[in-house]
């Protein structure tokens, strides 16, 4: 276990009912306690076996209770700009927002869908956008322990699938290839703190 500088992180995790959500809630919280931090989360899915809302508050640190107040969260993490849209009400006006859409918006946005189809299957789209956010030097969770839980808990005939969507996530943001920040981009990212 790696013992960090204590986060005080609280993030909010949003797509459709099998867009992999849960999925990189546990990452995220494996990861994050891998990292010698507190984590707590809760998730809401009523819907999501027919492709409704499902959303993840994950809080990093000393908190006591897994809910996010509206204006609260630091990060968001959104499978599809209209979840975002949705849950936008919870996040600071200086919040980090890593988005799965085609780029041109004024937050940190990445077409994880195609990419993810471009390795085979639309279903490794959350872990590409987890990836990219992950290639972030602003985002909380160290991509290595990411890997390392995903190692753990991917399936092993899935593995290799969900590593590479994992690395071209963080590829993308660390290139000037389709996917990369912009100048103002980066900029939106940078927590004045």
């Amino acid at each position: 276990m790696t013992q960090k500088t204590p986060l005080q992180t609280q993030m909010i995790i949003c797509g459709l009912g099998g867009q992999g959500v849960l999925f990189i809630t546990r990452l995220i919280n494996e990861a994050a306690a891998l990292m010698g931090q507190d984590v707590i989360s809760s998730e809401t899915h009523g819907m999501a076996m027919r492709g409704g809302s499902v959303v993840s508050y994950v809080r990093i640190g000393n908190y006591k209770s897994p809910l996010i107040r509206a204006g609260q969260a630091d990060v968001i993490l959104a499978l599809s700009e209209n979840e975002l849209l949705l849950y936008s009400h919870l996040l600071k006006d200086n919040c980090q927002m890593y988005v799965n859409m085609p780029r041109g918006k004024k937050y940190c946005s990445i077409n994880a869908t195609r990419i993810a189809k471009e390795l085979g299957t639309h279903i490794i789209t959350n872990l590409v956008l987890l990836g990219y956010a992950a290639g972030h030097t602003s985002f909380p969770i160290d991509y290595n322990m990411l890997k390392k839980v995903l190692k753990h808990i991917s399936p092993d005939k899935v593995f290799a699938m969900n590593s590479q969507a994992l690395e071209e996530g963080f590829r993308a943001a660390n290139t000037d290839q389709p996917g990369a920040l912009t100048s103002e981009q980066s900029a939106l990212l940078t927590k004045k703190g």
